[in-house]
């Protein structure tokens, strides 16, 4: 996962055994509460033939670690990264603060502090070393320790208004070390997403070749591939310019293993999961999307005035070609895939 553009950095959630990488925060609505849209965690299908040696019993432990750290990214990350949007979206020089003046003071997400600790705690667990993953995730939680603790104390003043009595003087206060904690946890939080993904890559291309060897071209197979090329494909393509040929060459490779999956599913309708409906649809609509955005950025076609205006959190995806289209598209098509998984 690149850092060139915001969009293509928060395509966040990740599923181990599907590989998936969803939610974008760019697009989230921070005028109100938002409720996780996350898809499930898929459950890992370990490839670790078995537990009879101490080979496979690292292999073991280093997949449950992964696991719990995706875990953890899941359900945690969102929640920073959405408040952080929420106090950006009324202080509006993140430079100097709170001025007192604003019009319209919305505070900050609620952050959950346990659930942190609860991550923190189980991080610290000794497992199979894996690196620079291990770095990243201590350097992660640590980053959201710091970044939860500075949340609650100002959810807690902004939410009681308590800025109307003390001429916005706690929260002028507040600000630095706020700021500050988000800068690093967005900066931890970008390389412990990149760090997973290499180490998911790794489970998936082995999961992928052992499924193709024993089973053969079957949906299982067919599902995880056309997966990850979607994946691959949206890392490119969420990306505010790209590299249109390797993009049009990515989309045919995707919409070639979507149709080889389809034809499968039709002509095994018996023995094809009740789930592969909606996957199916869902495939479509990114393929759509996928196409428009393609198209978008290989014919140099402008946003007019009025997509201009609705390049924004919330409408962005009404865009055709967008960013924000394509990163929603994705988002659903991971949670398709994983309630296929369930």
């Amino acid at each position: 996962m690149t850092h060139k553009s915001t969009t293509a950095h928060t395509l966040a959630c990740i599923s181990l055994a599907l590989l998936a990488t969803a939610c974008s925060k760019k697009t989230e609505d921070t005028s109100a509460p938002a409720a996780t849209s996350m898809p499930a965690t898929a459950s890992v299908a370990s490839s670790v033939a078995g537990t009879g040696n101490a080979a496979a019993k690292s292999a073991e432990a280093s997949s449950s670690k992964l696991q719990d750290y995706i875990a953890c990214y899941n359900k945690l990350d969102g929640d920073g990264h959405r408040s952080i949007a929420r106090y950006r979206s009324w202080v509006k020089d993140m430079d100097k603060g709170p001025s007192g003046k604003e019009s319209v003071v919305y505070g900050l997400y609620k952050i959950d502090v346990d659930d942190i600790a609860k991550c923190k705690a189980s991080f610290a667990k000794p497992a199979a070393a894996q690196g620079k993953l291990d770095a990243a995730a201590t350097a992660y939680i640590d980053s959201l320790t710091e970044l939860g603790a500075l949340v609650t104390d100002a959810e807690v003043y902004y939410s009681r208004e308590n800025y109307k009595d003390d001429a916005f003087a706690k929260g002028k206060k507040l600000h630095a070390p706020l700021a500050d904690a988000m800068k690093r946890f967005e900066e931890k939080s970008a390389v412990f997403s990149d760090e997973i993904e290499v180490e998911n890559d790794k489970v998936l291309d082995a999961e992928m070749q052992q499924l193709e060897k024993t089973e053969g071209r079957q949906l299982p197979y067919l599902q995880m591939a056309l997966m990850s090329k979607a994946k691959q494909l949206v890392r490119l393509i969420a990306e505010e310019s790209f590299d249109a040929a390797a993009a049009g060459q990515l989309l045919a490779e995707y919409e070639s293993l979507t149709d080889e999956a389809i034809a499968y599913a039709k002509k095994n309708k018996e023995s094809t999961a009740s789930g592969w409906s909606s996957l199916e649809r869902a495939t479509e609509d990114y393929r759509k999307a996928a196409k428009e955005r393609v198209r978008r950025i290989r014919d140099k076609v402008p946003y007019s005035e009025g997509d201009k205006m609705m390049l924004k959190p919330g409408s962005g995806w009404m865009v055709e070609g967008s960013q924000e289209k394509v990163s929603k598209a994705y988002n659903a098509l991971i949670e398709a895939s994983n309630r296929m998984n369930h």
